[in-house]
């Protein structure tokens, strides 16, 4: 529940990394007493695959929006994002990749595109200060709770009810709770707030809605399904707005980022800037899902300026 998601690119599709777009000769690649399978024939039949077809759109992608906001994606930044997710899995690591489909090159590629989506989607879409204070408004400082977890919802209303009649939850926690990474502290998380993406979203839900000291008075089932008793340990002094300001834009574009149909609208915008032209009729319409998106994108917007004139 608390480990970042492994696999970044949610919109776009994993940049899965097939290095055959400079193949295509009569280059044997394997041989056989049944024949052999040359460049040609495998890169023919890769790119009628749905991979072979994203990956060849993440490449146009990527190149567009390298050209564009390339300096705004540091290795630095590329490095220290591997790197946070990597310490989160620790000896895991290789094999969270691999479940995923990814290698560490791959994956690194991956974290670059969408940070280059990122960057695009920032400086094509703003955001009203009334956009601002309404994010503001539903926004929970880091909070520390404690949690016991356990497996059904029978066991979580009796834990429930020895609280109730006075028992601490920290020892229930040591004594009850599946969650190896907080059990043996009592149940106690790492600060959160109310924007985590790595906390379960029903967990972080059930934890903005309590006041310090308090507990959920029913269990709370995860989007994994296992069950949750949460206590508020304490809850950080909400800043102002002004000093928040920043924050509630990136919040915003967190959100804006889980949208597919902004993300894929404002590639579209990027790509069509670009001038983009597919040489290979067999890949004449990897594009075609993002200027769809920017076609629509550029209706609403149009109709939204009607309404708003009238």
């Amino acid at each position: 529940m608390w480990k970042k998601i492994i696999a970044v690119i949610v919109v776009v599709g994993i940049a899965v990394g097939l290095a055959i777009w400079g193949l295509g000769g009569s280059k044997s690649l394997a041989t056989s007493n049944a024949g052999s399978i040359t460049e040609a024939d495998y890169v023919s039949s890769v790119k009628q695959t749905s991979a072979g077809q994203q990956t060849m759109a993440n490449m146009i992608i990527q190149k567009v929006l390298d050209k564009n906001y390339g300096k705004q994606v540091t290795n630095k930044a590329v490095n220290a994002s591997y790197s946070s997710v990597e310490s989160e899995y620790g000896s895991s690591f290789s094999a969270q990749l691999a479940s995923n489909g990814l290698t560490e090159t791959t994956f690194r590629d991956s974290i670059r595109l969408q940070a280059l989506e990122r960057a695009a989607v920032k400086a094509n879409k703003k955001f009203s200060t009334a956009d601002l204070k309404e994010a503001y408004a539903s926004y929970t400082p880091n909070m520390n709770v404690s949690v016991i977890e356990v497996a059904d919802e029978s066991t979580a209303k009796d834990l429930i009810s020895k609280l109730d009649d006075g028992s601490d939850f920290a020892t229930l926690a040591k004594d009850n709770s599946t969650d190896s990474e907080t059990k043996d502290n009592g149940g106690k998380m790492p600060a959160f707030d109310s924007t985590s993406q790595t906390v379960d979203a029903n967990v972080v839900k059930a934890a903005t809605e309590l006041k310090k000291g308090e507990y959920t008075k029913t269990a709370v089932k995860s989007t994994s399904g296992a069950y949750y008793i949460i206590k508020m340990n304490s809850i950080a002094e909400k800043k102002s707005f002004k000093s928040l300001k920043s924050k509630m834009e990136e919040i915003k574009l967190d959100a804006a980022m889980q949208d597919q149909s902004t993300v894929q609208g404002i590639i579209g915008q990027e790509l069509a800037k670009a001038d983009v032209s597919i040489k290979d009729s067999d890949l004449k319409n990897v594009l075609q899902q993002y200027s769809t998106a920017a076609a629509a994108m550029k209706t609403s917007s149009t109709s939204s300026s009607s309404s708003s004139s009238n």
